[in-house]
């Protein structure tokens, strides 16, 4: 199944325009935004995951974003780790970056979430993969 996840597009950004990347998992639906910024100007990445029908977001789980990179050296990450916070059912994910680059740069990372259905928990992985885009 993850394998069928890594070709989206994950993002979200605090200026700018954004593009949208939305996939499901079956039990659970991610939504991204990809922003595009001024160079040198700080980004914000969204993702927001949540549980299809009959399922939940497990509030007292670690959600998170691991193993964050740059596939070049075009855009500053933050943070290797990003927490991400339970609201309204959901849970959301802001990735700080900078572009130091013009152009397309790809964050990748994984995400770490739990969903339950009110019977059993399921501590997913899945795919995260966002386009930063920055202009002169």
């Amino acid at each position: 199944m993850i394998a069928a996840l890594m070709a989206v597009a994950v993002a979200g950004a605090t200026a700018g325009a954004a593009a949208r990347a939305d996939y499901s998992g079956g039990t659970f639906a991610v939504s991204i935004d990809s922003p595009t910024v001024k160079l040198g100007a700080k980004a914000v990445i969204v993702a927001t995951i949540s549980a299809t029908e009959g399922f939940r977001i497990t509030e007292s789980y670690r959600h998170r974003i691991v193993n964050l990179s740059a596939t070049d050296d075009g855009v500053e990450i933050g943070r290797k780790v990003v927490r991400g916070a339970v609201r309204d059912g959901a849970v959301v994910f802001r990735v700080e970056v900078v572009p130091r680059t013009a152009g397309a740069h790809l964050v990748v990372g994984v995400f770490r979430f739990s969903i339950t259905n009110g019977e059993r928990l399921d501590i997913k992985a899945a795919p995260f993969e966002a386009t930063v885009t920055a202009t002169d």
